[in-house]
């Protein structure tokens, strides 16, 4: 699979949930956040992307949902993806909140959002949470390498590693490791 094609197999699991959410205003592993701020926090990423590309403005903070959520979430992917899809992106450098990284590196962090945050969706409107197995095996792999044994704080983005169950699905692995406890468990 490609880049673009592990994108649109993400990007098509998450739209696919957030079209089926019923209770926008429930409780997710992300504490601070019900399910629209969730969205609203992918939407938001989905903006960001054409700045990050050095092929838009900035995406201040704000409400991406306004009110047809579902629609505009949608919307929102497919910016990002025609922004993921321009030539030569893949090769050149762009500026992002990790530093300098080669375009391609828009796709991993979209795709790796996509995973976590669908997990934190899934959990909150009782959906399974057995989602894209593989992606979220790389993005635990890659999870992995940057956070190594560091210590998170609970507070923080990520908090303190939980433990999975026994026979844990990659994507549940990959939610402990970023220090989520599922609220529909």
């Amino acid at each position: 699979m490609t880049p673009l094609d592990d994108f649109d197999l993400a990007a098509s699991t998450v739209t696919g949930l957030v079209s089926g959410i019923e209770s926008w205003d429930a409780p997710t592993a992300c504490t601070d956040w019900d399910v629209r701020a969730v969205v609203n926090h992918l939407a938001h990423g989905n903006a960001k992307v054409a700045f990050w590309a050095g092929m838009g403005p900035p995406a201040p903070e704000g409400d991406y949902l306004g009110s047809a959520p579902v629609e505009a979430f949608a919307a929102s992917v497919a910016a990002a993806r025609a922004v993921l899809a321009s030539p030569g992106l893949f090769e050149r450098k762009v500026t992002t909140p990790l530093g300098e990284v080669p375009g391609v590196f828009l796709v991993h962090m979209r795709v790796n959002e996509y995973v976590v945050h669908g997990w934190d969706i899934a959990d909150a409107t009782g959906a399974s949470t057995d989602l894209l197995p593989e992606l979220a095996a790389r993005a635990l792999e890659q999870w992995r390498a940057r956070f190594g044994d560091t210590p998170r704080q609970p507070g923080g983005p990520f908090g303190p590693e939980t433990a999975a169950p026994p026979g844990a699905t990659a994507a549940d692995r990959l939610a402990a490791f970023l220090g989520r406890k599922a609220v529909n468990a």
